[in-house]
């Protein structure tokens, strides 16, 4: 994931030098696992030099996100919450939830997806002080391929179990689900409590979300009442790919008193699609659980190196 903000200079082979200590405990703690991953990335017999540089690009990517994080933390403009159990368990300062939720078909969830969640988790544009993750269940015909729910979900909780336990969380909420039923469920999970939520989108989703955004709002605001939440929702734009005219779009969205926030640097970046269709394997976090299932595709040199293309 290429971000505008930051110097392309090419990707390079040689692994990223990873700080001695984060500031934060949680940021430390995350750290380590990241690379523990990488590192045993680096010292399997079978991953070769293609793979290992597919791999740092993403690796010093989380890196630079993991320095903003340390940072704004240290500003006291985040909270790290601790979410393993969330929401049998909900922790909530004062009452208030300051949560993100990422909605996707995530087909399958990857690297991508992980560095744009710590990407708006680290920007001083963000209130919330952790990112749920949820994959869309609900019927698609204009995806019919679409790997089933169960499986989708559990790729994801593969990637984030364990590793981003303070910061991320995949939850299972996408069950014949669209993002308005998504959203809906989460609000009724919080009763009693205000909730500030953020629901991050790229820009390639604008035009929908505003053409459905005052039927949306009717039903959360709905649902919000009966479950007696305190409820107040805001939008956070990801720029991907070609970028829409979004005036309008933007109108539609202020007209419902929806504060909206544009990420102010576009992403480019291996997509989902890459992994289905060109063999880019490597654009998924290799934690235990997925290193075993993928093995065999590495040893025989099934995948294609995507960053080879960018030298």
């Amino acid at each position: 994931m290429a971000l505008n903000n930051r110097e392309d200079e090419g990707i390079s082979i040689v692994r990223p030098k990873w700080p001695a200590k984060f500031a934060n405990q949680s940021v430390d703690c995350l750290g380590r696992k990241l690379k523990r991953i990488f590192d045993q990335n680096a010292s399997s017999d079978y991953f070769t030099s293609d793979e290992i540089r597919d791999y740092s690009y993403y690796e010093r990517l989380l890196i630079q996100e993991l320095e903003g994080l340390d940072q704004k933390i240290s500003k006291g403009r985040l909270k790290p919450s601790y979410i393993a159990e969330y929401p049998r368990v909900i922790h909530a300062d004062e009452g208030k939830i300051r949560a993100c939720i990422y909605i996707g078909s995530f087909d399958p969830f990857q690297l991508t997806h992980l560095t744009v969640a710590l990407r708006f988790l680290a920007s001083d544009l963000s209130n919330s002080d952790f990112v749920v993750i949820v994959p869309e269940g609900s019927p698609d015909t204009a995806k019919p391929l679409k790997t089933d729910y169960a499986f989708r979900y559990s790729i994801a909780k593969m990637q984030i179990e364990g590793i981003f336990d303070s910061f991320i969380k995949a939850l299972d909420l996408g069950m014949q689900a669209d993002t308005i039923e998504i959203i809906r469920r989460f609000i009724a999970m919080h009763s009693g409590y205000t909730l500030e939520l953020t629901h991050l989108i790229g820009s390639d989703a604008l035009p929908i979300a505003a053409s459905l955004i005052s039927e949306d709002m009717r039903i959360w605001r709905k649902e919000a009442q009966q479950s007696k939440v305190d409820y107040q929702h805001s939008i956070y734009v990801v720029q991907r790919g070609d970028i829409p005219e979004m005036h309008s779009y933007l109108k539609a969205l202020k007209e419902e008193d929806i504060q909206i926030i544009i990420d102010p640097f576009s992403v480019e970046a291996p997509s989902s699609s890459d992994f289905r269709t060109k063999q880019a394997y490597t654009i998924v976090l290799p934690t235990a659980s997925i290193r075993e299932r993928m093995e065999i595709i590495f040893r025989y040199h099934l995948h294609k190196s995507w960053s080879s293309d960018r030298q």
